[in-house]
């Protein structure tokens, strides 16, 4: 049974090492026939639909733009008292502080560079930011 079993295992490695599909052994005592998972090559399927997506994303785009972070550090856009600087829905100018990053114990105001309304608000109060990041998606207006 041992013998069976190693010669089993040296019939796997060669079946894998020769990229064979099927392997048999036969002596007067034992048959033995081992048969791989046919090799399917992973190929990429082009997708019309995805060029299609992309032409709609960048027309939504448009009508959109992202205030990101100038500095890194914390975004801060809730004042000591519990109300929010800036909230999903408000109209905001171009010039208008919405919020600060907390660097070093210093404060960097985040000012919005358009005008438009508040659509989302990608990080939460006291979140962690990098220079580059974007933290409120604004529709202009």
């Amino acid at each position: 049974m041992k013998d069976d079993m190693q010669n089993i295992e040296e019939l796997m490695k060669i079946l894998q090492e020769k990229k064979l599909t099927e392997i048999l052994f036969e002596t007067s005592d034992i048959k033995i026939t081992i048969k791989a998972d046919p090799i399917q090559e992973n190929k990429p399927v082009e997708n019309k639909s995805k060029k299609e997506n992309k032409q709609i994303e960048k027309k939504v785009d448009e009508n959109h733009k992202d205030i990101l972070s100038e500095h890194v550090g914390r975004y801060r856009f809730i004042k000591p008292d519990g109300t929010p600087i800036v909230s999903i829905g408000q109209e905001i100018k171009a010039g208008e502080e919405l919020g600060n990053v907390i660097a070093v114990g210093v404060s960097l105001p985040v000012v919005a560079k358009f005008s438009g309304k508040v659509e989302d608000i990608y990080v939460k109060d006291g979140d962690p930011v990098d220079y580059g990041k974007a933290l409120i998606k604004v529709r202009i207006s």
